[in-house]
């Protein structure tokens, strides 16, 4: 009996370290990992982050900044967003209308998904061309989602969205009152979420590791 609880214990353990987080659908994940409070986007993920940060091709025009949550550490008057990392925003004159760029050398394709937390609305939209160039592929109104918001902070809220297009896209613009979005984990190439999820693997390890527990509590009189 002590043998087959040990065996089953041990497989469980095994199962859960040599799996790894399945993507939860394809596409690149930006989640700004490393980026300073207020350190300029830019090249960040051109070459110009930190040691691990892939070079993806992706640069930000000069108008985007990095904010981390004050619950992270930061500047920034939002709740933090759902993987905890920084957000960014497109800084400008209080109360203006400013238009940050996202551009991808190498072009990319089946759309673009991101999280946002927004007092204003803000246009988001994607083109063939760099710097909003070309033709539109597909754009989309973000709806302000902290009206409910009481107190601090400020942004309380963090909703998703997604923009499934055809053809090539090499540019994203993001348009609207400057300082009034926060954006994260921004997904290039789907229209869904890049953000890793548990794989079977690992889900079936740790239950296995539960479920030998338990019968390892019970067999020694816990």
């Amino acid at each position: 009996m002590v043998r087959y609880l040990i065996g089953a214990f041990v497989a469980s353990l095994f199962c859960v370290f040599i799996s790894t987080p399945a993507l939860a659908n394809s596409g690149e994940l930006l989640n700004f990992q490393g980026l300073g409070d207020l350190q300029p986007v830019g090249n960040f993920y051109n070459g110009g982050g930190l040691t691990n940060t892939p070079n993806y091709g992706i640069t930000f025009s000069s108008n985007f900044y990095g904010l981390r949550s004050v619950y992270n550490g930061g500047s920034g008057a939002f709740a933090s967003d759902p993987t905890g990392t920084p957000a960014i925003f497109v800084n400008g004159a209080a109360g203006s209308t400013v238009t940050g760029y996202m551009n991808v050398t190498n072009g990319f394709s089946g759309g673009i998904q991101f999280f946002y937390t927004a007092g204003f609305s803000e246009t988001v939209t994607v083109w063939s061309g760099a710097n909003g160039t070309g033709t539109v592929l597909a754009t989309i109104t973000l709806a302000p989602n902290n009206g409910s918001c009481s107190g601090f902070p400020t942004y309380c809220n963090w909703s998703t969205a997604g923009l499934p297009f055809s053809g090539s896209a090499k540019s994203v613009t993001f348009t609207g009152t400057a300082d009034g979005i926060g954006i994260a984990d921004i997904t290039v190439g789907s229209a869904s979420t890049a953000i890793p999820e548990p794989s079977a693997l690992y889900l079936l390890g740790t239950g296995l590791v539960g479920i030998s527990l338990g019968r390892v509590r019970r067999f020694i009189g816990i």
